[in-house]
Order: structure tokens, then sequence, then C-alpha cells
């Protein structure tokens, strides 16, 4: 719970301070709800992009329990980008994020290409490597890296000029002997988003997504609630 104080005052401090030299700031509050695990998730973070494109995003996540009688912190999560044009339509963009929990570090760099069609539809198609700092038991018992290969596509719609909606279908390859929930060594978590501008300040989400079948080969489905407020 001091976590969470902490980064309730933090944040609005943090992000009035960029917002003096930043293009966008915001705050984020968002609610997800998992069924098969059934898992209840409260998250709060603040982003701020930059002229150039060039972000950076800290958030923190808390696992709320089934039956909502907890408010366990889960992870922290930090991550920077930056785009490099290469001419009107065509970037790559580097970055990358941690997540640190009780357990360890998440260490997670990624580079996308991104390609923009017109005004309203854009594409990028990424490349990550998720390394875990601490090691795990394997399916054979030795103790190694939990590590993957994580490959996003992204396909981006400005329907109208307050609505925007995402496809993001995401492939998972374990480098080593660990399964994912579904028992293999690959999983699919293809996800829909879609935002809604009310106006300068306010913007609501909500996303849908398939994370594909757990140990019990029962469908796991998502479903996150948030709402953004930009400081301008």
């Amino acid at each position: 719970m001091k976590k969470l104080k902490a980064i309730l005052i933090g944040l609005p401090l943090c992000c009035l301070t960029l917002n003096a030299m930043a293009a966008a700031t915001w705050v984020d509050n968002r609610y997800a709800h998992t069924w098969g695990p059934e898992k209840n998730q409260y998250k709060i973070g603040g982003g701020h992009i930059f002229d150039n494109g060039a972000g950076v995003l800290v958030s923190a996540m808390y696992d709320l329990g089934q039956n909502f009688d907890q408010m366990k912190s889960s992870f922290q999560e930090y991550e920077g980008w930056y785009p490099l044009p290469l001419n009107d339509k065509w970037s790559v963009t580097p970055g990358g994020l941690t997540d640190i929990d009780s357990a360890g570090t998440k260490l997670a760099p990624y580079i996308s290409l991104d390609y923009k069609f017109n005004k309203v539809l854009s594409f990028s198609t990424r490349y990550r490597y998720n390394h875990m700092t601490h090691k795990d038991a394997d399916f054979n018992g030795y103790m190694d890296y939990n590590d993957s290969h994580q490959i996003d596509v992204f396909l981006n719609y400005q329907a109208t000029d307050k609505l925007w909606l995402q496809l993001n279908p995401e492939f998972f390859v374990n480098t080593g002997d660990f399964y994912a929930s579904n028992g293999k060594k690959t999983h699919w978590e293809p996800s829909i988003v879609a935002r809604y501008r009310i106006d300068k300040h306010w913007m609501p989400y909500t996303e849908i997504a398939w994370l594909d079948k757990d140990h019990n080969n029962d469908n796991q489905v998502r479903l996150r609630l948030g709402i953004r407020y930009y400081f301008q």
C-alpha cells in the first residue's frame, strides 16, 4: 500500500513537471479481469511523449485477488523508446522495458519497423526478447532462465477524429525447456483495443484479448477497462 501511495503522489507531480516541455503527458488507471484463472488486476501508470515521438512509461500492477480481497503488488514496469524516421512513411523504433517484482527482474529490449499507409492507417511489426535475470526450474527440473522471443503485429486505424482502433496479435516462443500455460513452448495472444477521446483531457479505452488455453484446455480471455487523463 505504501508503494501505491507513493505512485499516486509521484506520478502527477512527475507528469506536471514533464508537461512543461512535452508534446503529451498523461496518467492512466486500468482494471483487468481474466476468465479462466479468474484474475482481477489494477494498474496505475503515467506516460510522456516528446515532440519527436520518443516516449517513456512507468506503471505498477496490483493483484486484487479472485474475490477482490487483497491489493498485492505484482510488479513495477518502466519503458522507453525512440523512433528513427527513414522517410515520410517508414521508421525504425528501438526501445525496451523492465519489469521488477519480488522474484527478480525481466529485461525486454525490442525493435519495431513502422509504416504509415496514410493519415488514418498504420502498421508495425516488432521483435522483443524477454530475458529473466533469475533462474526457475524448467519441466526437466533444471534451473534455467525462462526467456522468450516475442513477435508483435500492430494494425492501427483512426476511425474518426475521436475513435482509435488497434489489432495486436502476439506470438511467443520459449527459448528453454519451459511451457506456457497451454502446455506448449509457443502460444498466441491476439487483442483488440478501442480508445475514445472525449475531450483534450479524458480518453477511456477497452481491450479484449484471448490469452490462449490454460493447462485444463480452457480458454483464457482478458478484458481491460481503463481511462487516461492528459495534462494540457
